[in-house]
């Protein structure tokens, strides 16, 4: 097993075992199921976002909490069906591959015209009128994995919007962020950590804001 595939699993296991509690052990159908999001280029902190969503989804329904990984497997790949802006996209030929890329960019490009009409609050507006701009610059970016460059975007997007926002409220927003990764998350790289960080972060302002993932919108 590579490093990589080492560190993939085990960072995934700390932090579901973190949540389900001490005298857990995963099982051998568990760490199936994790090889394989990992065979599917599912990244670690997305992985972990729909881990958190599984038991928060459990814990509205009054259900018992997971006693294995493979116990939410539904609301894993439901949650990754709603919000994973790294998904497949169809297999194109090379010689429709130009325009499936520029037809997924124009697609794009009308969700934010629609929503930048309706957005009422101006700093929020402007940086929607950046991403559009950004947006707009990629179909000229070659053959360039999009949602890859659609992840960049969105990411540098919120960052924008978090740093927009008052010191007192990227500390509660922090604070809510650091609440969703369990203590023993502090054996995770500090690149790992962080990452996760910001993705629940990101997360928590898109819920407070009503931002909605321009990428991930049908």
């Amino acid at each position: 097993m590579k490093s990589q595939e080492r560190n993939y699993i085990a960072d995934i296991e700390r932090y579901f075992l973190g949540l389900a509690g001490k005298g857990l052990m995963l099982s051998a159908r568990d760490y199936s199921f994790i090889r394989e999001l990992g065979e599917r280029s599912v990244s670690k902190e997305m992985v972990i976002k729909a881990i958190a969503y599984g038991f928060e989804q459990k814990r509205q329904r009054g259900a018992q909490e997971p006693r294995g990984l493979f116990n939410i497997r539904h609301e894993i790949e439901d949650y990754l069906r709603t919000h994973s802006v790294e998904r497949e996209s169809k297999q194109a030929t090379p010689r429709n591959a130009a325009f499936t890329r520029s037809s997924i960019i124009e697609q794009v490009l009308k969700r934010l015209d629609g929503i930048i009409v309706e957005e009422k609050r101006e700093d929020i507006r402007g940086k929607y009128e950046e991403l559009r701009r950004r947006v707009g610059e990629t179909d000229g970016a070659g053959s360039a994995n999009i949602y890859k460059q659609f992840d960049l975007l969105w990411r540098d997007f919120m960052g924008g919007v978090f740093s927009g926002l008052s010191a007192e409220r990227q500390k509660q927003i922090t604070d809510a962020a650091l609440s969703r990764i369990p203590a023993k998350a502090k054996l995770y790289d500090e690149d790992a950590r962080r990452k996760t960080l910001n993705a629940f972060r990101d997360e928590i302002v898109c819920e407070t804001l009503g931002i909605n993932n321009v990428f991930t919108m049908k």
